[in-house]
């Protein structure tokens, strides 16, 4: 515009004067109006309009579709898993929903760097918890906004009884991964609770007889059988027990009462009976795993055969699964890191004993689930990314890529997931042997921290404490 001005200075010293100011002012008002008419072009006015009904109506869409780009979904999820590999699995999900992986790419080989440059339209919050979930007590703390969307619990009974969770089976109809064709049904029914899906099951652990391989060598036992039965065991802790004839040196066996519980499911294939339960523990079933356990410890095998001498010789205050004294105790497989730390080279994992020594018993398993908070302002998105992080299959293998989970079992039936996440696991060539058994499993209700589980232990102590009693006095 100074160019255009100097050129109208100069023409301005060779015409007459009224006729030069006309034609300058002509010159000016023509620059001026062609910048007006050229910032109109620009896609955001700087110059308000005047309302009429019309614009006024188009305006309000305007501001609504602009608010509804602008607003992110954000959600909240407590898992054992770590807020990296959260944002992962969330990108994953992003990713896999709108079709933006290569043919052939899957969990275990996704380019980690292609997940991160991924902007998610919504946000992921992560608290992480225990390896097994969070209970009523953590939850009761969780306040207000605080509340995650989505957590994993390791006591469903109470979660639902106080109704932090709430049943989602409007939102899983429409989730094609939530089927029985790629689910071990029995997992499905288990969280469903008075006509409600209060539960998507993620992970699962099995009661197991852990043993230390030092103690059994002592005794000239070089291995044991994944596979027990009744009479196998207790020859084992027949030989285990001639270690102590001169001295008492080892404990056969840590409290064989904790095998109650499962001995019904394990020996007769019964759904768990509870010992609480008038009805139920007169079963048969009930009563011959009760006389296994007595004859366990009234052969001096186990821990309440014990003396309180006997047990302050023995141990010297140290707790006897960590004095590398004890032979065989019960326990879950999601407890094997904790053992393995221990004892790295010498603990060994049995099968609660069946009624054949060439016969697998059924796997009785603890399972755990995703469940979607009572107070979550978006359930159906929550629900959807829940069921992937829980059961989609590269979801799963993504997991085990780059977060290793010792102990759990898939809930799936995938092969290459199986593979993936319990094969490459340090006693995986143990856990592998559940595959083909999975669709017989039993579960057992110690997950759902149930007060039904809970009387049931109480009874049987009491029981059996009765029992010694009666045959010392005779």
């Amino acid at each position: 515009m100074s160019n255009m001005i100097s050129s109208c200075s100069k023409w301005n010293n060779a015409t007459p004067s009224g006729a030069r100011r006309t034609v300058c002012l002509f010159v000016v008002f023509t620059i001026l109006l062609s910048l007006s008419l050229s910032s109109c072009k620009k896609t955001n006015n700087d110059f308000p309009t005047i309302p009429t009904s019309e614009t006024t109506e188009a305006s309000e869409s305007e501001i609504s579709e602009t608010s509804t780009e602008t607003t992110s979904l954000e959600l909240t999820i407590a898992s054992p898993l770590s807020y990296e590999t959260c944002q992962y699995l969330a990108r994953l999900y992003y990713a896999k929903s709108n079709g933006l992986l290569g043919d052939g790419v899957t969990g275990s080989t996704v380019d980690l760097d292609y997940l991160s440059s991924i902007d998610l339209p919504f946000v992921l919050n992560v608290y992480t918890t225990s390896d097994n979930g969070c209970n009523v007590s953590t939850l009761s703390q969780w306040k207000g906004s605080d509340m995650p969307d989505i957590f994993l619990t390791d006591s469903f009974d109470e979660v639902v009884k106080n109704g932090y969770a709430m049943p989602v089976n409007d939102y899983l109809a429409e989730v094609p991964l939530f089927s029985t064709n790629r689910i071990y049904s029995a997992l499905i029914s288990e969280f469903y609770v008075n006509n409600g899906q209060y539960g998507i099951p993620y992970q699962t652990s099995a009661a197991v007889l852990f043993c230390d391989m030092e103690v059994l060598r002592q005794a000239d036992i070089p291995y044991v059988e994944f596979r027990q039965s009744k009479s196998s065991l207790l020859n084992i802790l027949s030989e285990l027990s001639k270690l102590n004839e001169e001295e008492r040196s080892v404990l056969p066996f840590y409290l064989a009462s904790n095998m109650v519980p499962y001995l019904p499911c394990s020996i007769y294939n019964r759904e768990y009976l509870s010992a609480s339960n008038a009805d139920e523990r007169v079963d048969p079933n009930f009563r011959d795993s009760i006389s296994f356990v007595e004859s366990i410890i009234s052969s001096g095998y186990s821990y309440e055969s014990l003396s309180d001498e006997d047990v302050k010789q023995l141990f010297n205050g140290v707790s006897p699964l960590l004095s590398r004294k004890v032979g065989i105790w019960v326990g879950t497989t999601d407890e094997i890191a904790v053992f393995d730390n221990y004892m790295p080279n010498t603990l060994n994992i049995m099968q609660f004993p069946g009624i054949k020594d060439d016969e697998y018993s059924a796997p009785l398993l603890i399972t755990y689930p995703y469940c979607i908070s009572s107070s979550c302002k978006n359930p159906k998105e929550a629900c959807e990314l829940a069921a992937f992080f829980a059961l989609d299959e590269d979801a799963l293998l993504l997991v085990s890529r780059i977060s290793e989970r010792t102990g759990y079992l898939p809930v799936v039936k995938t092969p290459s997931v199986w593979q993936s996440t319990v094969k490459n696991q340090k006693y995986g060539n143990y856990l592998m042997q559940y595959q083909e058994l999975m669709d017989q499993a039993i579960l057992i209700p110690e997950v759902s921290d149930s007060e039904t589980f809970r009387k049931d232990q109480e009874y049987i102590s009491e029981l059996l404490s009765e029992s010694m009693s009666l045959n010392d006095d005779a």
